[in-house]
């Protein structure tokens, strides 16, 4: 009587089986980590967009008649999905007023020293970046 060498058929079934069983448990935490990579980079792209912005309100508040009248140049756009809240301080960084959009009224207001500015960005989806910025007046 002759011996067959090789697997039998139960033997390559319960292989492909367990073998199964592992790459599906390895699939699961894949999606999870491409799907947390993606929010995380959502928010990285959010939170540059929102540093861009708040770094151009101070490159153009260096004008001390900009920072009165809480305006930006008008050949400075803000990106899409950029919002901009403006809150008054005293000189201790305590709020003297509610907050408002970032606007070009005419009005000075030359006698407040410091101004909050928080940009929020959802330019992109995914989680909306906040940067807060407190910004002293201007010296002559």
């Amino acid at each position: 009587m002759r011996r067959r060498t090789g697997f039998t058929i139960i033997e390559v079934l319960i292989a492909t089986i367990i073998l199964g069983v592992l790459i599906g448990s390895l699939v699961g935490p894949l999606g999870s980590l491409f799907r947390m990579t993606k929010r995380n980079q959502q928010l990285l792209d959010n939170t540059t967009i929102a540093q861009q912005s708040i770094e151009k309100i101070v490159r153009d508040w260096q004008d001390q008649s900009k920072f009165a009248r809480s305006c930006i140049d008008p050949a400075t756009q803000l990106p899409d999905g950029v919002t901009v809240a403006i809150q008054d301080l005293d000189a201790n960084g305590d709020p003297v007023s509610p907050e408002y959009p970032l606007q070009c009224c005419g009005g000075s207001a030359d006698s407040i020293p410091l101004k909050r500015v928080k940009v929020t960005a959802a330019a992109n989806g995914g989680t909306p970046a906040v940067i807060v910025m407190d910004i002293a007046r201007p010296q002559p």
